[in-house]
C-alpha cells in the first residue's frame, strides 16, 4: 500500500488566512492528472495529512 500511495503526488496551495486559520486547497495527482481535490482549514501539516489520507484511500481501490 505504501508503494502505491507514494506514486501519487500531493500539491498544497494556501488560499487565504494564516496560522491556525489558514485555508488550504490540496490535490492528489498521478501521471499529471488530478485524481482528487479538496480543501482543509488549519495548519499546513494538517492539510497535508488530510490529502495523504485521501491518497491512501485511492491506492486501496
Amino acid at each position: 500500500m505504501a508503494d502505491e500511495a507514494s506514486k501519487h503526488e500531493i500539491r498544497l496551495r494556501r488560499t487565504g488566512g494564516s496560522g491556525p486559520n489558514a485555508q488550504w486547497q490540496w490535490e492528489v495527482l498521478a501521471d499529471g492528472k488530478v485524481l482528487k481535490k479538496g480543501t482543509a482549514l488549519g495548519e499546513e501539516h494538517k492539510a497535508y495529512a488530510t490529502a495523504r489520507k485521501a491518497s491512501e484511500k485511492l491506492a486501496k481501490g
